[in-house]
């Protein structure tokens, strides 16, 4: 029974198929493919579309804005061209004032130039001045305000080549403040008035002359007691015993008293003369004969001639041995200054 059935699937496997029995599962797969195949096509092809469409309007936009990036650059070249026009213009005119600064500067130089060059000159004869003035008069405040003077016109100028000179300007007028004060101005004018008042002065024989006042009689008492002491008065007015310790002074005549003081007063005008010169030695002889002559002729004790006397005194004991700088090292600096000036002027 086995085998019958064994051979019956054989010959059922060796049989043709029937065409009525194709599966039909190919056929639905193909076609399933086959539109989907269609569909993926035109998936793409809407894809393809739409990635032209964003590439057109991607281009489309590139293109404008490449358009209005070239209107841009024109535009920015237009700029930069009319910058450039306007920059050389510029330059143009910054060399032009470069040049008219640097011809400002030119005569600004010869004009300071000028202006020192006279300023130095001016100053040169001022201290020539001062300085004669010092030595000869010895004027130190005369000397002192012109200094200040200069100082003032250095500052005014204030240029660097002339500190040197006021340096030398400020230690001249510090030496000239650290000096003694000695009031020429003031011993003239007592010498003057010594010599004015010389004429008024009493001689010792006026002194003499005039006699001791007599005393008058005391008002009280009995008349006989007056007219005792007035007749006693009168005796002793009579005779009169005094002591002349230079009896020369008596005999001195009208003329020779007059020569007398003149000598007196020529002394005096000496002395002033050698106390503008700063000669002490002739200074103090002269002054020391006056004295001696209205000590010997005059009357000390009349307040015109004590005054003198002591005025007198008191000019003996002036001191005058001052010595005074020259201005030296202020004349040989503004000299070099005035020369270095001169060469830059060439």
């Amino acid at each position: 029974m086995t085998q019958d059935t064994s051979q019956d699937s054989l010959a059922a496997a060796l049989q043709k198929p029937d065409r009525r029995f194709v599966p039909q599962t190919a056929i639905v797969l193909g076609s399933v493919a086959l539109i989907a195949s269609a569909g993926v096509w035109l998936y793409q092809q809407q894809a393809m579309e739409q990635f032209k469409l964003e590439v057109s309007r991607q281009l489309a936009a590139n293109k404008n804005s490449t358009a209005e990036f070239s209107q841009q650059l024109a535009s920015s070249a237009k700029l930069q061209e009319q910058f450039s026009a306007k920059l050389a213009l510029l330059d143009a005119k910054q060399a032009e004032s470069l040049s008219q600064q640097q011809a400002l500067n030119n005569m600004y130089e010869a004009l300071t130039h000028n202006e020192t060059h006279r300023a130095l000159s001016e100053i040169e004869q001022i201290l020539g001045f001062a300085s004669q003035q010092l030595q000869l008069g010895g004027n130190v405040n005369g000397a002192l305000l012109a200094l200040a003077n200069i100082d003032q016109k250095l500052a005014q100028l204030n240029r660097p080549e002339l500190i040197s000179l006021r340096q030398s300007i400020t230690r001249d007028i510090d030496t000239l403040k650290a000096l003694p004060y000695v009031d020429i101005i003031g011993i003239s004018a007592k010498l003057d008035n010594l010599i004015k008042g010389l004429e008024d002065l009493p001689l010792a024989i006026d002194g003499y002359r005039q006699g001791t006042p007599a005393v008058k009689a005391s008002a009280s008492g009995t008349p006989l007691t007056q007219f005792s002491d007035e007749i006693w008065q009168q005796l002793k007015q009579l005779i009169q015993i005094r002591r002349m310790d230079k009896p020369e002074a008596m005999l001195l005549s009208p003329e020779q008293s007059f020569f007398l003081r003149e000598n007196i007063k020529l002394r005096l005008l000496d002395a002033r003369t050698s106390l503008l010169l700063k000669d002490e030695a002739s200074y103090r002889g002269d002054i020391a004969a006056a004295l001696r002559y209205l000590e010997q002729y005059f009357d000390k004790k009349a307040p015109q001639t004590a005054t003198s006397i002591a005025t007198l005194k008191q000019l003996a004991a002036q001191d005058l041995a001052i010595q005074l700088p020259e201005l030296g090292t202020s004349l040989a600096a503004v000299r070099s200054a005035r020369t270095i000036a001169e060469r830059a002027k060439q």
